[in-house]
């Protein structure tokens, strides 16, 4: 009575449905771990900068970590810190073909150096294309941020120019705009918050890490799941056809 399903065609048939199945199983688990993923990166973020809030930690004190061996820099990524000293206006960089709402431009980079410390680069915001790159805060002043590690060129992405003289770098690549700039910075970075005193016309700050939204992966991993039951039950209702055909 089965033995149509061992037919080429039916074989080919089946075949196509589990792959189906497999592929649909194996997108929802993916959705999953990535649902899981964010829910990790969103409590380990939460509860770095919850510790600093109250009151600020001194950056030198997160470079201490860094500097004894206790922690790595993905380890004290998105934690508040502030510091105080001056900028080297001198040293200044753009990390270019930047966007923000909508808006291209890009993102000022400026080595600031700390009281009795080491040099930390600051991304001090975003400013459009067609806005004048305004100068930062001369003097000592006490500036607050995010700190971020070093980031690295993804699979795809462009190289940076290996022109020295260049003030131009598409990404805050630590190691490399320390040998642009020839001096010795900090293995972490700094995305400005606020400063004291307060520039007259500050960049646009770079947004913070999206903790409230983000993909709906949970919803997505739910769909695929959905998707491959409706392969297997449209599978069963092939085979029930058909063999209601072949008893006729």
């Amino acid at each position: 009575m089965y033995s149509f399903l061992l037919r080429p065609k039916w074989i080919a048939f089946h075949l196509l449905v589990a792959a189906g199945i497999v592929g649909m199983l194996s997108a929802s688990k993916w959705q999953w771990d990535k649902y899981n993923a964010r829910d990790e990166f969103v409590a380990s973020v939460e509860a770095r900068q919850d510790r600093d809030r109250t009151p600020p930690v001194p950056l030198t004190t997160i470079l201490d970590e860094l500097t004894l061996g206790n922690a790595a820099p993905d380890d004290v990524e998105f934690r508040i810190a502030t510091a105080v000293g001056s900028y080297l206006v001198e040293a200044e960089l753009r990390q270019i073909n930047r966007t923000q709402d909508g808006v291209n431009g890009v993102n000022v980079l400026t080595p600031f150096q700390i009281d009795d410390g080491p040099i930390v680069v600051v991304n001090r915001g975003f400013v459009p294309d067609t806005v004048d790159m305004p100068d930062p805060p001369t003097g000592d002043l006490v500036i607050g941020g995010t700190v971020r590690a070093s980031q690295v060129r993804r699979t795809g992405e462009l190289t940076d120019n290996a022109n020295g003289d260049d003030i131009e770098v598409r990404r805050v690549d630590l190691p490399l705009i320390a040998e642009r700039l020839g001096i010795e910075i900090a293995p972490v970075y700094l995305e400005f918050v606020a400063s004291d005193p307060a520039s007259a016309e500050p960049p646009i700050p770079v947004p913070a890490p999206d903790l409230t939204g983000g993909p709906p992966h949970l919803s997505y991993s739910i769909q695929w799941l959905v998707f491959s039951l409706c392969v297997a039950v449209g599978w069963v209702f092939a085979v029930r056809r058909s063999l209601r055909n072949h008893r006729q």
